[in-house]
């Protein structure tokens, strides 16, 4: 088996697998930026295996952008991987990601529930926008067209 590295190969989507946090709403966001693998690059201060284990990470959290330090030890099942999130592959991309985010929020038991836009908006610092397509206003926009020219 090949030593773990930061980033291999390529970034995808498919690289994140949930662990048992109950954060889907923060994997789900992170999985949409892996689409454009450059934003998650963008991230990492610090972006390749150090023999001390110290990455830095930042995130756009209430507007600001802040650095967050963190070692590459993390909580695992005895006998078994990585308790929460983890990469398809060997890669540690992912599971800096979380610890990070976890450390800017105090634990990782606070990333329980939230959603998908909230996260979008720390990993990238641009405004969001949530539509509910049960109301009558949206649902006349998407009968229109005029949903997607609008989020144009």
């Amino acid at each position: 088996m090949r030593p773990a590295e930061v980033f291999y190969e390529d970034i995808e989507p498919n690289d994140i697998k949930q662990g048992s946090l109950g954060n889907c709403w923060f994997m789900c966001a992170l999985a949409a930026l892996a689409e454009r693998p450059k934003l998650v690059e963008n991230l990492f201060i610090t972006s390749t295996k150090n023999k001390e284990g110290i990455y830095r990470i930042k995130f756009c959290k209430n507007g600001e952008w802040v650095e967050v330090t963190i070692d590459d030890l993390f909580p695992c099942i005895p006998f078994g991987g990585p308790l929460f999130s983890r990469a398809h592959g060997n890669e540690m991309w992912v599971m800096l990601i979380e610890k990070a985010y976890a450390k800017l929020h105090g634990n990782y038991f606070t990333l329980r529930g939230g959603l998908a836009n909230e996260g979008m908006i720390d990993l990238t610092g641009c405004p969001s926008t949530t539509y509910n397509f049960q109301s009558d206003k949206v649902k006349k926009l998407l009968e229109t067209g005029e949903l997607f020219n609008s989020m144009l």
